[in-house]
């Protein structure tokens, strides 16, 4: 009998971070960020993917030194970031590819909150809003003498505390906010 629970409980463990992804990808507030990578000739030098149980993980071992901060990332459902290195990448491409990408994301309802165009650095901040709610955002930041950096927050956003999700997560660029 005690093999069978074990055996259960293992499935369950390995089967949680499928069933969390799956969940994830139907939240309003999603946007595959990984679909930036064939953008790059590179692995992201930059990656991180928290959602479920792993978010709640990081919320609780903030909350001693942050207990608001903790309070915040309780309300997320994800946070997924990539990051490249710019050099020797044809960044044409890569703003065109933005630019249609900003495009689907108007078409599908979310507002541009902050757009920047100046001289190398492209800026694009998106919101998904439900019911007077923000569900997600998505910050796009490219810097063609630096690097490019795609973030998304799935969730229940409160956007006085985006910098310090940033902060908490070391995310250059959207600790500005």
């Amino acid at each position: 009998m005690t093999k069978y629970i074990y055996s259960a409980l293992l499935i369950l463990l390995f089967a949680t971070p499928v069933f969390a992804q799956k969940a994830i990808e139907s939240e309003p507030g999603f946007v595959d960020v990984k679909q930036v990578e064939s953008w790059f000739d590179q692995e992201p030098n930059l990656e991180v993917n928290i959602y479920g149980a792993l978010l709640n993980l990081v919320a609780e071992a903030s909350r001693f030194e942050d207990p608001e901060l903790a309070e915040l990332l309780h309300k997320l459902k994800g946070i997924s970031v990539r990051g490249f290195q710019t050099d020797g990448i044809d960044m044409q491409s890569v703003r065109a590819r933005t630019s249609t990408m900003s495009s689907r994301l108007k078409a599908d309802g979310w507002e541009t909150i902050v757009k920047v165009r100046d001289d190398d650095e492209f800026v694009d901040m998106y919101l998904k809003t439900i019911d007077s709610n923000i569900a997600g955002m998505i910050v796009m930041v490219i810097n063609e003498d630096d690097e490019a950096v795609f973030v998304n927050i799935i969730g229940e956003i409160d956007p006085e505390q985006i910098g310090r999700i940033g902060q908490k997560f070391n995310v250059g660029g959207l600790g500005k906010f």
